[in-house]
């Protein structure tokens, strides 16, 4: 009952400033509907859905500071085996566990845990953006999260990497470096001198069940987790060759936070991440690649997860033709992942985008922290298709 509570009194304490205006029917609003729907005939295969309406209002005040106050709810059937990217990997049920990764959200566990349709706020923050920078107050993702850059793909909510939905369950490759979801934190993000901006992210408690990260979820067999005091730092920077015309685009991050479990305190302790991503736009191709490393909150034992991935696409004849490839190693569960993928895509009318192709996703695991294990190896192979629409 304490965070809504929590969450409303920041939201009054950061639109007290605008009491004092006059004129309070000169706001801008505008809101946003979009739907997506993602399906594949690999292992697993379920039928993925998604639905968000957003709205946001804002206004200039006569010293020349924009404020405004953002609000988005989203609707997801996603994996029933992988909701919020966390969960069990598939086909290593049974096997031996009991600890979770504090960034990867992976376990290794004698049960599973199904999750149906689920919504969710996923944002509502105020605002406020001058010369000096923005702050935002509220639910929303950290900067590292926001600032990230990396690879393209034609696949606008269902990519290998980082995806919105995961018809297969088997997406194992996290780059994003989203850490506490969408819970109740403090950013601020520099003014973008010279291309290059600066932002810095505090949450004090991630325990908040996010659609695409989940920290608070419980695993059958393993302890529920705690993160908190998580401090972020990120930059990115973005240039135009004016010769060329040819854009870059960087990220860099840094998260820290305290990760504590229910029982077994002794084995969790301080979960230190980075991040790096880059892409260059040409005139029809575009090319980038990034990659994450994460210690997972584990104080004994092997427990690290890293990712990388690369991708490439190209236009032409009004579709937009894509490659990409990437790796994710999680040694809490001793899970190596690696996924692949060709694909085209098509927007047929305005707001209606239809993209399809191939994945191959294979999933090997020997072991369990210091515990080996028969060579357990799952693949899932097949179309993958998606169709999003905006409004």
């Amino acid at each position: 009952m304490w965070k809504p509570l929590t969450l409303l009194a920041v939201l009054g304490v950061a639109a007290s400033p605008a009491i004092a205006q006059e004129d309070w029917d000169v706001w801008e609003t505008a809101h946003e509907a979009e739907g997506a729907i993602a399906a594949s005939t690999g292992s697993g295969s379920p039928v993925t859905l998604l639905g968000a309406f957003g709205i946001s209002t804002n206004r200039v005040l006569d010293n020349g500071l924009e404020i405004g106050a953002v609000g988005r709810f989203e609707v997801q059937h996603d994996h029933p085996a992988r909701a919020g990217f966390s969960g069990i990997p598939e086909g290593f049920e049974g096997v031996p566990g009991g600890w979770q990764g504090g960034f990867s959200g992976l376990a290794a566990s004698a049960g599973r845990e199904h999750v149906g349709t689920r919504g969710q706020l996923e944002q509502a923050f105020v605002y406020a953006e001058g010369g000096y920078g923005e702050v935002r107050l509220g639910r929303d993702k950290g900067v590292a999260a926001r600032f990230h850059e990396g690879a393209p793909s034609v696949f606008v909510k269902a990519s290998a990497a980082n995806p919105v939905l995961d018809p297969t369950g088997q997406a194992y490759i996290r780059t994003d470096h989203d850490l506490t979801g969408p819970a109740l934190k403090a950013s601020y993000e520099s003014p973008r001198l010279l291309g290059v901006r600066a932002g810095m992210s505090f949450t004090p408690s991630a325990d908040v069940r996010g659609l695409d990260r989940d920290p608070a979820r419980r695993l059958v067999g393993s302890p529920e987790l705690s993160i908190e005091s998580a401090a972020e730092v990120s930059l990115n920077v973005s240039r135009r060759l004016r010769e060329s015309g040819v854009r870059l685009q960087a990220a860099l991050a840094y998260s820290r936070a305290h990760v504590s479990a229910s029982v077994t305190p002794d084995i969790y302790g301080t979960i230190e991440t980075w991040s790096a991503g880059a892409s260059a736009e040409f005139d029809t191709i575009t090319i980038g690649a990034s990659a994450l490393g994460s210690n997972n909150g584990a104080e004994s034992g092997p427990a690290d997860y890293s990712a990388w991935t690369i991708g490439l696409t190209k236009r032409a004849f009004s579709l937009d033709f894509g490659v990409d490839f990437g790796e994710a190693s999680d040694d809490l569960t001793g899970l190596e992942s690696e996924s692949w993928s060709l694909g085209v895509a098509r927007e047929v009318t305005d707001g209606v985008r239809i993209a399809g192709g191939y994945r191959s996703q294979t999933t090997r695991q020997t072991r369990v922290g210091l515990l080996s294990l028969p060579m357990n190896r799952d693949s899932a192979e097949g179309v993958v298709l998606e169709i999003t629409l905006s409004l």
